[in-house]
């Protein structure tokens, strides 16, 4: 069975930022075994703290350019490249700027299973 899922179904602010992506979705209710993250970080130095996932995560770099820390290593991406982190290795982004960084984010499972390392 195929399923639309409507703006407002994944959306944080689906009204206030119509022009920016920014939600998430766990689409193992949908019969997938991914996740979608959309991110909108219109500051320089946001994104989210040290963490990690039993899974692979894949970074799709839509706008911007972000450092991601991915283990020991720092790596800058911008729009048009795909990051792909794999599983079990502790990783970070922020965004390094000038302008907003956004990024789709797919992870590997049906539902979000995160570890906070910081």
């Amino acid at each position: 069975m195929a399923h639309v899922i409507d703006r407002d179904k994944w959306a944080r602010t689906p009204d206030r930022c119509p022009d920016h992506w920014q939600g998430e979705l766990q689409c193992g209710a949908y019969g997938s075994r991914s996740c979608l993250i959309f991110n909108y970080l219109p500051e320089i130095g946001g994104g989210p703290r040290l963490h990690m996932h039993p899974y692979c995560e894949i970074f799709i770099i839509r706008t911007g350019t972000g450092l991601f820390t991915v283990g020991d290593r720092q790596i800058e991406a911008s729009a048009g490249q795909i990051l792909i982190v794999p599983p079990n290795t502790p990783h970070k982004f922020t965004n390094l700027g000038p302008g907003p960084l956004e990024t789709t984010d797919i992870h590997e499972n049906g539902s979000f299973i995160t570890e906070w390392l910081e």
